[in-house]
């Protein structure tokens, strides 16, 4: 994906109501602190972003889709294909057993949109075989190049209609208050404007609308009217540094900060971190821009920001950028350079975000890597022995988590 600095338009700060009542006023400061962390503990869900748009040597159609641009890092597993049952379990097992609870399938084209339904199904899958245990959740992110360009919208309302009939109703479809979260990915030259956007999600949805989640504002336009939640994206900033230091701060700073100052009273705003960026061997799109990783400080510098986010709005959602974007090296899937590394930074920090008590070893993702093979091995088909293999992985896992 394109990355962009993005411009954003202060407003006045939106004030919290206070209680007049003096009970609430008398309670013991440290009880407050105390609830309130439990609450947010309770209460924030972790959601990783996902791309579906590789394939490899055996594929049929265009071999090494997206492996050709060029990539930073190399999956522990090589190149893969995304649409094949090893690699879906693989990732879906590796995610779930990392503390996280769902999956955002980014979706351009058809390619994209296939490799989302086969993930949603091995999901179903898997929380089948397991008997509710594995409770895994996923949804879309639309990127914004597949949209249409201009009106009619036509080519956006098919894909809204498809949206409505076909994926917002599955069972493990990530639900915020009755509706369905719905990302989207906007470039600094849209091909939807947010107003376009909410058109065509009224027309499509008279009941049950999609929360449309966008990561821009400001540009110059109405943003905030008409979108329900803003998320932060990977980027410096600024000006990329040569040498890949400038990671963010400033930008995350003034996100946290804006996000709360909107007049429109949003429900929620959704946190984002990332643990680096390269995409130097990127041959297609690249423009030799770097955010060093700095041995895993950054990934914990941005998640430092989740654990002491203190604006008004509630953080209900933190997404992860990205899981496997390895054209652009913001991946922590892991990887032959890093190993589980990332993964097992992820436990840390869900951990201290949510109270939990995961085991921060990688004992766990390397039965996930044995499961991968086996299947990969079969032809890329569950026997009946890694069926049972996979169960007993879940229930002993779950007991963890």
């Amino acid at each position: 994906m394109i990355q962009k600095t993005i411009i954003f338009i202060g407003v006045v700060l939106a004030m919290l109501s206070c209680s007049n009542n003096p009970k609430v006023k008398q309670r013991d400061a440290t009880k407050d602190i105390a609830e309130e962390a439990a609450t947010k503990a309770q209460n924030t869900e972790v959601i990783v972003h996902y791309m579906g748009w590789y394939s490899d040597e055996e594929a049929q159609g265009k071999k090494l889709r997206h492996w050709e641009h060029g990539y930073a890092n190399t999956p522990i597993i090589g190149q893969y294909n995304s649409q094949s049952t090893a690699t879906l379990v693989y990732h879906a097992l590796l995610a779930w057993s990392a503390g996280i609870d769902a999956i955002a399938v980014n979706v351009k084209d058809q390619y994209d949109h296939d490799t989302a339904t086969a993930l949603f199904d091995v999901i179903d899958e898997l929380d089948s075989i397991s008997q509710g245990s594995f409770d895994l959740k996923y949804l879309m992110s639309y990127d914004d190049q597949g949209f249409d360009l201009e009106a009619p919208l036509d080519t956006t309302l098919v894909k809204m209609n498809d949206f409505k009939d076909h994926l917002m109703g599955r069972e493990n479809y990530l639900y915020h208050n009755n509706h369905p979260l719905f990302f989207s990915f906007d470039y600094p030259k849209k091909f939807l404007t947010p107003k376009s956007f909410r058109t065509v999600i009224d027309t499509v949805f008279q009941t049950d609308k999609p929360y449309l989640i966008w990561n821009t504002f400001g540009e110059g336009e109405d943003v905030e009217t008409f979108v329900d939640a803003f998320y932060p994206w990977v980027q410096p900033g600024g000006e990329w540094d040569a040498q890949g230091m400038n990671w963010g701060e400033g930008y995350l700073e003034y996100f946290y900060k804006h996000v709360n100052d909107f007049e429109t009273p949003y429900d929620f705003v959704i946190g984002g971190v990332w643990p680096g960026f390269d995409d130097r061997k990127n041959t297609s799109w690249g423009g030799n821009r770097l955010i060093s990783r700095q041995n895993g400080k950054v990934y914990d510098n941005t998640w430092n920001f989740i654990h002491h986010y203190n604006g008004g709005l509630p953080m209900k959602y933190v997404v992860l950028e990205t899981w496997n974007d390895w054209n652009e090296g913001t991946e922590i899937e892991p990887s032959v350079e890093h190993g589980y590394k990332y993964l097992v930074q992820t436990i840390k920090n869900v951990n201290e975000l949510k109270g939990s008590a995961i085991p921060e070893n990688q004992s766990q993702f390397e039965k996930v890597k044995e499961i991968h093979d086996a299947i990969q091995i079969n032809r890329d088909t569950i026997s009946e022995v890694i069926n049972i293999s996979i169960q007993n992985f879940i229930l002993q896992t779950k007991t963890k988590l």
